[in-house]
């Protein structure tokens, strides 16, 4: 009990934290049981008494303990029945949104097969443990951050796009907090409720459920292996007249795939037929091809809004991310932002201002590229032999599109899965119209993991499931 792992490059506070937290969520640690005192735990776990102390606090912040007075630190009461009531399972839930929140709240899952992130340990080196501290002799923490974003950055920014061939102004950036809040400024800004917006099938699986909380029409257009059917794009265009289209062509989530550059024009060449927008999804880029053809590249930005992040690369801590558009859409998308948020985080454009402008974020993304195609590999061939047909070949990023056999049952292997620790992403949420029941999104960072091929791997052996 209270034990850590000194070589573990997990934080000894951390583990220390998920311990206690485990114990009592068990109920190995009762209500009202009174914990060992900072001396004796220190002493237990071979820890620093500040390191439990800050455990502690930590703990109470949570809820799990609390401290009385004089008397040391105690399980706090009612606290299991309360975690049975926030974690447990929430039927009513809506699929998407149920299987978003087991994303981000992980406390259960020791595999995250389906997760949309990359470990911490693989980004470790992305932001400079140093500019924390110069953000806090700068002085910025005591400003107001620009509606706009950081001018600095956007201009950093922007430099990055003319470098990939796409032509932009600094002043033609609205930095957001990540890539969902720049679909959500654009969903409220430039479209009306009622309006008919084109999504791909399968596709990002959170943005057809925010367009149509929204009011939005969601119409559902086939996502092929090299993009978009254009016939089937072409006739959801002239029966539905669109206002926009929201798109993924480089590193497609969740196949991965990206698409070519014929498909490109011919998107854009019905776009121009039919006068709609088109919304580009480049949240993945940085771990595509360097020479990759995009939309934004061949439009230069007349029709298409490019929308970036750095979620995926540097942490899902650094919400950030942000919209390219011509002239005209600044204004809108900034008095959304104003009527929504106010402002940006000062704190986390300057973090990431400072990792531009170090010149260490290229080398990051290439160490990241080239682990990612390392991990992709082995997952795909661990995959094959528990069974799956893995799909996309050439595929690049950090998800597997694999497909069941025709035996197996994915809503059965989700949740035998799921009560294993194992959080599996079902092809069905991927789809607006319910489709790919027999395909599994993977990460390929945790695809490897031995218990979750051989969870696999003794579900497809067998006859029926």
């Amino acid at each position: 009990m209270f034990q850590v792992v000194r070589n573990s490059p997990k934080p000894l506070g951390d583990q220390l934290v998920e311990e206690v937290s485990r114990l009592i969520e068990s109920g190995r640690l009762p209500e009202g049981h009174r914990l060992p005192s900072v001396r004796q735990l220190a002493r237990r776990a071979g820890v620093s008494a500040y390191t439990v102390t800050t455990a502690f606090q930590r703990l109470g912040a949570k809820g799990l303990i609390e401290a009385r007075p004089g008397s040391g630190y105690f399980v706090a009461r009612f606290r299991r029945q309360a975690a049975r009531v926030e974690l447990g399972p929430a039927p009513s839930l809506d699929p998407v949104l149920g299987f978003t929140r087991n994303l981000l709240e992980q406390e259960r899952v020791v595999v995250p097969a389906g997760s949309g992130f990359l470990p911490a340990e693989w980004l470790a080196d992305g932001i400079p443990s140093s500019a924390l501290s110069r953000f806090g002799k700068s002085g910025t923490a005591f400003e107001s951050a620009s509606l706009q974003g950081d001018p600095v950055l956007r201009e950093l920014l922007a430099e990055r796009l003319r470098l990939a061939n796409i032509p932009v102004a600094a002043q033609h950036l609205v930095i957001t907090y990540g890539a969902s809040h720049a679909f959500e400024l654009i969903a409220t800004t430039l479209l009306a409720a009622g309006d008919a917006v084109l999504v791909e099938d399968p596709g990002y699986f959170v943005l057809p459920a925010q367009l149509r909380n929204r009011g939005l029409r969601v119409i559902p257009v086939p996502r092929l292996a090299d993009g978009l059917d254009l016939e089937a794009l072409e006739a959801a265009a002239q029966l539905h007249k669109p206002r926009m289209l929201f798109t993924q062509t480089l590193i497609h989530n969740p196949t991965s795939t990206s698409a070519s550059a014929a498909r490109c024009h011919g998107i854009l060449k019905i776009a121009e037929r039919y006068g709609f927008l088109v919304t580009e999804d480049h949240v993945y880029t940085d771990l595509a091809h360097p020479h990759s053809i995009s939309l934004a590249q061949i439009d230069e930005l007349q029709r298409v809004i490019y929308v970036g992040s750095f979620t995926k690369v540097l942490g899902p801590g650094l919400r950030i991310g942000f919209a390219a558009v011509r002239d005209e859409l600044v204004r809108p998308l900034l008095e959304g932002k104003l009527l929504g948020v106010l402002s940006g985080s000062a704190l986390v454009e300057f973090v990431l201002r400072e990792v531009l402008d170090g010149g260490k974020y290229k080398r990051h993304i290439e160490r990241l590229r080239d682990r990612v195609a390392k991990a992709r590999a082995s997952a795909a061939q661990l995959l094959t032999t528990a069974g799956l047909t893995v799909e996309g070949a050439g595929a690049e990023g950090i998800f597997l599109w694999s497909r069941l056999p025709p035996h197996v049952d994915a809503e059965r292997l989700s949740l035998d899965a799921q009560a294993q620790g194992i959080l599996l992403a079902k092809g069905a949420l991927f789809s607006p119209t319910g489709q790919f029941n027999d395909c599994l999104r993977f990460n390929v960072a945790y695809a490897a993991d031995p218990a979750l091929i051989q969870f696999l791997s003794s579900r497809t052996a067998r006859q029926t499931i």
